[in-house]
């Protein structure tokens, strides 16, 4: 009952999905598309689920499934407290503030995109840091989430920060475990991923271009200029400036920005999270009731917590310096607004299994997402069962351009529906190609070189 999220998955999200099913990999890719130097993991579990079962509709799965299994452990480490299963921990309290904030802002399909796993992820790593001492920490779980976080979303790629210190303080005389990790699934799969970005756009982190190697053939210096240059000013609320004659590479330095990102993105935010910090001021004012203080203090709880406090402060800096859109880091943002305000618990114990606020908290967020999702399927009750990721109108005919390139290869230029190109044949751009790029056929692959 929902869309896709517009304008990025009809942009390049899906559209790098058709490549995936209809090609193998494409070496220089992303100079047909400079997008498509972006892509996350996910538009290759995306690409996974185009089977026998449910065809092309299966590319709408992936995302609402992992999202499902995020809301299945937040709610459910709830459920163990309501249950009586166990005494209330941060790691409790902080899943009972994430239902909130799932209830209040991340029920929409239509606004995922490639940003809601990646913070949701960064959620689920908090909670699991918060309920277990180190000792207990799994050092290879903790990196396996972070090179999730990652190849999801590489602004987030401080996350780092967290399983570094980590395996300093369980690891810091035991070199060889260093050996060990840098062989594990994880690092491994980090790595893989590296290659496979050099691979398409000539960087391993498109697009920073102290991570791109210039002399591969298909490496694009000047496309890799302009795209740093162009998501940094757009991220900072390029097209809201009132100052037409500024150049795009000047106003994203010496804080130019600031003036233009504050009238409207900091607004923006600022709506979104003061309701929320208020409601969860609340529901700390009546978990206050149930704890008692004790003299015994956690050294280890408190280390965990400094350590996650620290890390989410200097990634929400990052986040704010460099691309301050809400929704590319907003778990750095509740997380640390969520920690400071937790830090009240952190030397109190629950004097008793009291769940009353739990199951208050607990129903309440459960009918806020039904009633949403209900409202939705009877408003669009006649409207297909599954998101539209053909066209922007059903009644739509889209329609493309053809061009060959060397060595016999064709892409597509859509000329309809906002000239975005959606699922279709590919590959498919909504930009001009430059007439400099050149296909060969090395070893049965294709490769888009620089004239």
């Amino acid at each position: 009952k929902s869309t896709v999220y517009r304008p990025d998955a009809y942009l390049y999200h899906l559209p790098f999905i058709s490549v995936l099913n209809e090609h193998k990999i494409i070496l220089g890719v992303s100079n047909i598309h400079h997008r498509f130097g972006y892509t996350s993991i996910l538009q290759y579990l995306s690409a996974l689920n185009n089977n026998y079962l449910f065809k092309d509709n299966g590319i709408s799965i992936p995302i609402a499934s992992l999202v499902s299994f995020f809301y299945i452990y937040f709610f459910s480490d709830v459920w163990k407290v309501i249950k009586k299963k166990e005494l209330p921990n941060l790691g409790n309290i902080f899943s009972l503030f994430i239902i909130v904030y799932i209830s209040y802002k991340m029920t929409r399909y239509s606004s995922f995109g490639n940003d809601v796993i990646p913070n949701l992820t960064f959620f689920y790593l908090t909670s699991y840091i918060l309920k277990n001492n180190f000792d207990s920490i799994n050092i290879n779980k903790v990196v396996l989430i972070s090179v999730f976080i990652f190849i999801n979303k590489p602004t987030l790629g401080l996350v780092f920060i967290i399983p570094a210190i980590i395996f300093f303080i369980k690891e810091k005389n035991k070199l060889k475990n260093l050996f060990k990790l840098l062989y594990s699934f994880p690092l491994i799969l980090l790595f893989l991923w590296l290659i496979k970005n050099l691979l398409i756009s000539g960087c391993a982190v498109f697009p920073a271009k102290i991570s791109c190697i210039e002399n591969l053939p298909w490496t694009n210096n000047t496309q890799i200029i302009n795209s740093n240059i162009e998501g940094q000013a757009w991220s900072k609320g390029w097209p809201d400036r009132k100052d037409k004659n500024i150049k795009m590479v000047d106003f994203s330095k010496k804080f130019n920005w600031i003036k233009t990102w504050s009238s409207k993105h900091l607004k923006y935010i600022l709506k979104i999270i003061i309701p929320y910090i208020i409601v969860v001021l609340i529901i700390t004012f009546f978990i206050k009731k149930y704890l008692h203080s004790h003299k015994k203090k956690d050294e280890d709880l408190n280390k965990r917590i400094l350590l996650l406090i620290i890390t989410s402060f200097i990634c929400l800096l990052s986040f704010f310096l460099i691309f301050p859109i809400y929704r590319y880091g907003y778990s750095f943002l509740i997380s640390f607004i969520l920690l400071i305000i937790m830090l009240v618990f952190k030397d109190s114990k629950f004097l008793n299994k009291n769940t009353n606020l739990f199951k208050s908290v607990f129903i309440i967020s459960i009918l806020i997402i039904s009633l949403k999702h209900l409202q939705k399927i009877y408003n669009n009750y006649d409207n297909d069962k599954w998101p539209n990721i053909y066209t922007l109108n059903e009644n739509e005919e889209k329609k493309f351009k053809s061009f060959n390139i060397g060595e016999n290869f064709n892409y597509y230029q859509s000329v309809s529906g906002e000239n975005l190109c959606m699922y279709s044949n590919s590959p498919c751009t909504s930009y001009p190609v430059s007439k400099n790029i050149d296909h060969k056929i090395i070893l049965g692959y294709s490769v888009l070189i620089l004239k």
